[in-house]
C-alpha cells in the first residue's frame, strides 16, 4: 500500500529589517527622530538601560554625581552614539544623559533590538567596537590631562580636541557650531567657568580664536597647537 504524502513549501523567513543594517546611521534610520530643548535629560538611573540613543543633531553630555557634584563622563556629536555602556555586565545606574545645545535631536532603539541586530551583522558589531574605543579613549585623555595638565593648558586641549572633533574647516580656519559654553567647557575640562572665560578671552587677544554666544572660529590651529604645547 502507498501512502501519498502532500508537502507544504517550508515557509520563508523574512529578517525584520532592523537585522539587514549595516551602519549605525541606518540601523536607526526607521526610528523617528526626537527633538530637545537645551537641559532636558534622555535619561537617568536605571531607565538608562531601555534604550539606545543615536545623537543625530546637537550635542549631549554624560555626567553622574559624586558628593553632590556633576562629573562629567564623556560628551557625544552628531553621528555618536550613547549607551555604550549596556554591554557591559557592570551596569551602572547613576549616569544621567543631559542635552547640551539648544537644538538636540536623537534616534533610539530599544536595546533588545540593538542587541538582536549586532548578533546577526557582524560589520556593525565591529563599528559598535570602534564606538566604545573612541569613547574609552576620550576618558582616558581627559584622565591624563587632569593628571599632567594645570587647568589653563586643560581648557587649550581642550579647545584643541573639540575643534578636531567638531570643527568644520572653512578655508584655513574652523567653525564649531553651535558654541559650547564657557561654564560646559570648565566642566568638561575640570576646572572652573571663570578660567575657561580667562583663556579663551587670551587666545582670542592674541588673535588665535574668535567667538561669540553661537559660534567658536579657530583661526589659526597651528598657534593653538604651539600653545598647547603639541608640535606639528
Amino acid at each position: 500500500m502507498t501512502i501519498g504524502i502532500q508537502s507544504e513549501p517550508a515557509p520563508i523567513m523574512v529578517m525584520p529589517p532592523v537585522f539587514k543594517r549595516t551602519s549605525l546611521s541606518t540601523l536607526f534610520v526607521q526610528s523617528p527622530e526626537i527633538s530637545l530643548k537645551k537641559g532636558k535629560v534622555i535619561f537617568s538611573g536605571h531607565n538608562g538601560h531601555q534604550h539606545v540613543y543615536l545623537v543625530t543633531k546637537g550635542m549631549v553630555k554624560l555626567y553622574s554625581y559624586h558628593d553632590g557634584k556633576e562629573m562629567m563622563e564623556d560628551y557625544f556629536l552628531k553621528g555618536e552614539l550613547i549607551n555604550c555602556h549596556i554591554f557591559s555586565t557592570n551596569e551602572r545606574t547613576d549616569l544621567v544623559a543631559e542635552t547640551m545645545s539648544q537644538s538636540t535631536c536623537i534616534r533610539k532603539l530599544p536595546v533588545q533590538s540593538f542587541r538582536q541586530a549586532i548578533e546577526h551583522d557582524p560589520l556593525l558589531y565591529k563599528e559598535i567596537l570602534t564606538s566604545i574605543s573612541n569613547s574609552l579613549e576620550r576618558t582616558q585623555e581627559r584622565l591624563r590631562r587632569l593628571t599632567l595638565l594645570d587647568s589653563r593648558k586643560r581648557i587649550i586641549h581642550f579647545l584643541l580636541s573639540h575643534t578636531k572633533k567638531a570643527g568644520r574647516r572653512v578655508g584655513y580656519e574652523f567653525v564649531i557650531k553651535p558654541a559650547i559654553t564657557h561654564k560646559e567647557m570648565g566642566t568638561i575640562a575640570g576646572t572652573s567657568r571663570q578660567t575657561a572665560t580667562t583663556v579663551l578671552n587670551e587666545l582670542r587677544s592674541k588673535g588665535i580664536i574668535h567667538f561669540n554666544r553661537s559660534y567658536i572660529i579657530v583661526r589659526n590651529l597651528e598657534a593653538l597647537e604651539a600653545v598647547a604645547g603639541i608640535k606639528s
